[in-house]
């Protein structure tokens, strides 16, 4: 990519994490009061958020349409916005419910055995808390963690943390190895959202492929 012949300054976003959001059609929100919620972790302790047992919420069929509407959505991300090649084929893994209640948080993490993972929203009252994303502790961009400068303002270039505020029937796709958290839910109504992890089959790697099925 060669820069515009032009005398004014240009700054590009190099190798960053590209987050993808996009408020979505209108569609009818399944009953969710039949599923199973717990706060306890399989490794023991617990969450300070409620989470579906069933972990493919997806594969349910009254989720059907809201598949659909994921799985383009990750194509468009990963197809329209990163140019993957389209023999590649992106699909769900897993998916899940979770309910913030008023004071429920979720602490700073990322997902494991995913490349994409993403949310969408299906109840956003405001003030429910927003989804903050991290650079890595350990990235030596703009400048390496032992020289901490200080910034007059914030912006994309120099930020260590980016939030997004939520909204009914709205996605957010990310590489699933950015950090990320979200904040104490400040409403008095609980908050919902569908979270989801993405993996990739399909002969990968150019001259010395990884078939991945």
């Amino acid at each position: 990519m060669q820069a515009p012949n032009s005398n004014q300054p240009v700054v590009y976003p190099l190798f960053s994490s590209p987050v993808y959001t996009r408020v979505l059609e209108t569609f009818d929100i399944p009953d969710i009061s039949s599923l199973e919620f717990t706060n306890r972790l399989p490794t023991g302790g617990t969450h300070s958020f409620l989470t579906s047992t069933d972990k493919h919420i997806l594969d349910k069929s009254e989720f059907a349409y809201i598949r659909e509407i994921i799985t383009r959505e990750v194509n468009t991300y990963a197809k329209g916005t990163l140019c993957i090649n389209k023999r590649i084929e992106f699909y769900i893994t897993n998916s899940w419910i979770n309910i913030n209640r008023p004071g429920d948080q979720c602490p700073l993490h990322n997902h494991n055995n995913s490349l994409i993972s993403g949310v969408l929203y299906l109840k956003a009252p405001d003030k429910s808390g927003d989804l903050y994303f991290y650079r890595d502790v350990l990235s030596l961009v703009p400048f390496p963690p032992s020289l901490d400068l200080e910034t007059d303002s914030q912006n994309i270039f120099n930020c260590k943390n980016f939030s997004i505020k939520p909204k009914i029937y709205q996605i957010c796709l990310f590489p699933s190895v950015t950090m990320h958290s979200v904040a104490v839910n400040l409403s008095s109504e609980e908050r919902w959202c569908l979270p989801f992890n993405v993996y990739a089959r399909g002969d990968i790697g150019g001259m010395h492929e990884l078939h991945l099925k």
